[in-house]
């Protein structure tokens, strides 16, 4: 039986997540699928496991991301996707390979190496369901473009703001490079907190925040339809006056490229 770190899962279709598990099985570790892995990754023949019990979880693309975050593993995640903090395919073998020897680096290691940050799970709750879980973002926002509702954002230390805008979205560090950042707001390093941007604002001189583990979004006019979207997908109708929860619940424990914030400078600056 092959030591328990030496257990690797990978979740994700495509070129990318079969060449990584060959890069698992060349590495002599052990390949697991997750129990809810589709049919097409089971089909391989390798075993089955639980999330929790994975040391390290190779997730390939944005949605094998969002279920890794979302299942909050015990292990260490490598998010191998088109994204700020996550590898490429040949840097995700580097890093497969660093962790199951043991090998990490820090925040000053150079290029290429190994280091560990954690990333918030947040949990949305709009008083009307079970809540559901993000890893990238969740926004309120007008079901027709350019249709100013208004909405109040509340800070966990109570500070208020409020807003006419399209809508408002929140986002993880994971997530600070997406929709948030499309729609101003800053990059946000991990363990930075949470990136708050208005969408659409109707003044030109409207500021985005950067919050701490929770904030509660309302909507205050009665005039649009304003829809909840998590990760991208819709989950409803925000109903005006329901304040709609959104804090962190779990952290996930992600490998990411050393340099990372580095390179998210200099995309932001381009971009600026």
């Amino acid at each position: 039986m092959e030591a328990p770190e030496r257990r690797v899962a990978v979740v994700g279709d495509g070129e990318r997540a079969s060449e990584l598990r060959d890069a698992v099985r060349d590495a002599g570790a052990e390949v697991k699928r997750l129990a809810s892995a589709n049919a097409e990754a089971t089909a391989s023949g390798d075993e089955t496991a639980d999330v929790p019990d994975v040391p390290i979880l190779v997730a390939v693309g944005d949605e094998a991301i969002r279920e890794a975050v979302v299942a909050a593993p015990d292990g260490t995640v490598i998010p191998v996707a088109d994204r700020r903090l996550a590898f490429d395919r040949g840097g995700a073998v580097d890093a497969l390979r660093g962790l199951l020897d043991g090998s990490e680096g820090d925040d000053s290691a150079s290029d290429g190496a190994v280091r560990r940050v954690t990333h918030p799970v947040l949990a949305v709750d709009d008083g009307t369901d079970v809540p559901v879980r993000a890893a990238f973002d969740v926004a309120v926002v007008t079901d027709e473009p350019a249709r100013i509702s208004e909405f109040a954002v509340e800070f966990s230390r109570g500070r208020d703001e409020s807003v006419r805008a399209d809508g408002v979205v929140v986002a993880t560090p994971l997530g600070s490079d997406g929709y948030a950042s499309a729609a101003g707001g800053p990059l946000v390093e991990p363990g930075g907190g949470l990136s708050v941007v208005p969408i659409a604002p109707f003044s030109t001189r409207t500021d985005a925040w950067v919050a701490g583990d929770r904030v509660r979004l309302t909507v205050e006019r009665e005039s649009e339809p304003i829809g909840l979207v998590v990760d991208g997908e819709r989950r409803g109708t925000v109903e005006p006056h329901r304040p709609t929860a959104i804090k962190t619940v779990d952290r996930v424990s992600f490998a990411v490229p050393s340099g990372a914030h580095e390179r998210a400078d200099r995309k932001h600056s381009n971009n600026s």
